[in-house]
């Protein structure tokens, strides 16, 4: 068995080059975690109050259904179109053994003219949808909780930031209607909640900043990083209990994000301006009114959640009127979680399972081209050209 390693590939030059490096960065980031820890114990007093720990209960024979969605890690680009897959699907899990499960594919093209943006968009509202699809054969199974890997409105906030920078043609704000009716659904079950693994919130530092009337050096923190080091699991932080309201995390994630580029900003500025952009994104890509904007958001609370020593908290969406309910659910018994993720077990098990691999978009396309070459009646040579990758090196 061959003990080569991927720094071992490299010229040696740049092996000494990229150890120089590593040492320097090292150096640097000693410095940067020292700042962090003791910008974290100053704030400790004022934080801790709001981190709760807590027992697991007695055990319940409760059935879990986890979502999940994956979309092709490297579109296939070809001269005539940009190719990609995705697959949504669900677990339903008693205890750890799967008792349900059930998948959804599709695949989508696009025009090479349109922009890598546009083709990102595009996917994320599509598989958003195949997904919510999913959540909803898994709750006609009638289980105890569906848990969707993400946010219920992350598909929105991507097409946001997309919008911003071109335009999107209708038939894709209709593909978003008809995922935010179906996500509406899910939150009106009653039974679903959101897993957000990769939460950016930046929460804290917001509130610390508008609390103390100055710019608080958390609001270059997220909440992940400042948690992981003040939770003692198991535990949950409940956003509604911080800032008094629910929907509210996003706002102050912007307040942090405003401070954090302007020394002259006043907190109480950012809030103000962060509360009516929270509000206009969700106008802006659903095309809803303000008063449905306003609603959605403040339907939604989010906990971050910590179980096992090693790893970060994550973050959990709940409607507000469902969220005591859905906690003594998951919080039922330590065998919801595994303790090696720090994860509800059913998300880890749903994600093996529709994740697609890297290389399957190409063998996709290569059986399309096959059956195209079966039944064209013109020159073979048009076919591939067709086909040809965009980027010949790739193929290597």
């Amino acid at each position: 068995m061959s003990s080569e390693t991927a720094w071992s590939k490299l010229p040696i030059d740049l092996q000494e080059q990229f150890y120089d490096r590593a040492e320097k960065e090292a150096r640097r980031l000693l410095s940067i975690i020292q700042e962090l820890h003791s910008r974290i114990e100053k704030c400790r007093s004022e934080i801790a109050p709001f981190i709760h720990r807590f027992g697991f209960g007695v055990s319940r024979d409760v059935s879990i259904a986890a979502v999940d969605g994956s979309f092709s890690p490297r579109p296939a680009e070809t001269i005539g179109a940009r190719f990609a897959v995705y697959s949504a699907g669900f677990v339903m899990i008693r205890g750890r053994k799967i008792i349900r499960e059930g998948y959804l594919s599709d695949d989508i093209r696009h025009n090479q003219a349109r922009t890598r943006e546009f083709s990102s968009a595009i996917l994320h509202v599509q598989e958003s949808r195949l997904e919510r699809e999913a959540a909803l054969k898994a709750l006609d199974e009638n289980p105890d909780l569906v848990l969707i890997d993400g946010s219920f409105l992350g598909f929105a906030y991507s097409l946001f930031r997309v919008r911003r920078m071109i335009p999107v043609p209708e038939w894709i704000i209709e593909k978003a209607r008809e995922t935010l009716e179906m996500t509406e659904k899910l939150l009106d079950s009653g039974k679903c909640a959101g897993v957000v693994k990769r939460g950016r919130s930046r929460a804290i530092g917001g509130w610390l900043s508008i609390k103390e009337g100055r710019k608080n050096p958390l609001v270059d923190c997220l909440d992940k990083q400042i948690l992981h080091y003040l939770m003692k699991p198991p535990a949950y932080f409940n956003y509604m209990e911080l800032l008094r309201e629910p929907g509210l995390q996003r706002v102050y994630s912007r307040v942090s994000e405003l401070l954090s580029h302007s020394d002259e900003l006043s907190p109480s500025k950012a809030l103000e301006s962060a509360k009516e952009w929270a509000v206009e994104s969700l106008m802006k890509a659903l095309d809803v009114p303000k008063e449905k904007a306003q609603t959605l958001e403040s339907r939604i609370n989010r906990i971050q959640i910590k179980v096992s020593e090693e790893n970060p908290p994550f973050e959990l969406e709940v409607p507000v009127e469902s969220g005591e309910k859905i906690l003594s659910i998951l919080f039922s018994k330590p065998e919801n979680f595994n303790m090696a993720t720090g994860l509800p077990i059913a998300i880890d098990l749903v994600d093996e399972s529709v994740t697609l691999p890297a290389e399957f978009t190409r063998e996709f396309v290569r059986e399309v081209e096959a059956r195209v070459v079966d039944s064209y009646e013109g020159d073979l040579g048009e076919v591939r050209n067709f086909f040809t990758n965009m980027n010949p090196q790739k193929e290597l």
